[in-house]
């Protein structure tokens, strides 16, 4: 069996004991978060438009790995970034559009909270860090991401195995050969991504981070400590600069800088202040 992991197991295991049976739904630790494939689906298979060509067959797929520790037979992908017949159109006249779920976290998950760092070349900044077992941001906050290869080599029943084989083996083709890059799409202001030590490897749209075909990358989104609260995003696709495979989408990922507490406090009390003379301006 295949002994590299993605992620150490110890630390988070651990953390998983500690809270409630909500967790036996846990992301598994071994497993990285965010996958690049290719989609292998020639057709649709089902519903309105099943039969028509998939409009993402041998594009490069941006993937975030649903895995759950005490029940790995469900593993499965939610693919971001794709492209979709729309669903108002008909089968007879069908309008390719992007799919506008593309964002992470995703659904109503709040964005990722940048957090002030301490040490290390990101000191002082805020940036993106690891959420708790027991939040729903927890596995979308791991922003390691890899080639689909890093699944391969395991038994038959592994975690790994299912998730690579889910949704009918979609996935699970090699992206050997491929030059796989990461470029950025769009960038909120006063947004940054590091890569390592360069604090600021994206910067205008069009600049990309070369890949291959097998990689382990992890950017770090960060701002300055008196950023702006607020929503920022930052946007990408996938391109393969030796086209074997066409380009992804786009899909963005979602931060939010909060308040100080000491801040909203202060806020609050002025805000309570002016309260307190209005009314005593309204009794006069």
């Amino acid at each position: 069996m295949n002994t590299s992991r993605t992620f150490a197991r110890a630390g988070l295991a651990v953390a998983a004991l500690l809270v409630s049976v909500a967790t036996s739904f846990a992301k598994d630790p071994d497993i990285a978060s965010y996958f690049v494939g290719v989609d292998g689906l020639a057709t649709i298979a089902t519903g309105a438009f099943a039969t028509l060509a998939n409009p993402n067959h041998n594009r490069l797929t941006f993937l975030y790995a649903h895995t759950y520790t005490a029940t790995p037979g469900i593993n499965h992908y939610h693919s971001k970034g794709i492209f979709r017949y729309n669903p108002t159109s008909t089968f007879a006249n069908p309008i390719v559009h992007q799919n506008p779920n593309n964002f992470l976290p995703e659904g109503n998950i709040a964005p990722l909270t940048l957090s002030l760092a301490s040490g290390g070349a990101y000191d002082g900044k805020l940036v993106a860090g690891i959420f708790p077992v027991s939040d729903p941001r927890h596995g979308f906050s791991f922003l390691t991401i890899v080639d689909t290869g890093k699944l391969t080599g395991f038994g038959v029943g592994e975690p790994e195995t299912i998730l690579l084989n889910s949704s009918s083996g979609r996935w699970n083709g090699s992206l050997s050969g491929a030059d796989v890059h990461i470029e950025l799409v769009g960038l909120s202001a006063g947004l940054n991504v590091g890569v390592g030590l360069d604090l600021n490897a994206f910067v205008n749209p069009g600049d990309d981070f070369h890949l291959e075909d097998s990689f382990n990358f992890t950017p770090t989104f960060w701002t300055e400590f008196n950023a702006a609260p607020g929503i920022y995003i930052a946007q990408f696709k996938l391109t393969d600069e030796a086209a074997i495979f066409a380009d992804s989408g786009t899909f963005e990922f979602r931060f939010e800088v909060i308040p100080e507490p000491s801040a909203t406090a202060a806020l609050a009390g002025l805000a309570a202040l002016g309260l307190v003379a209005s009314r005593r301006r309204s009794r006069a």
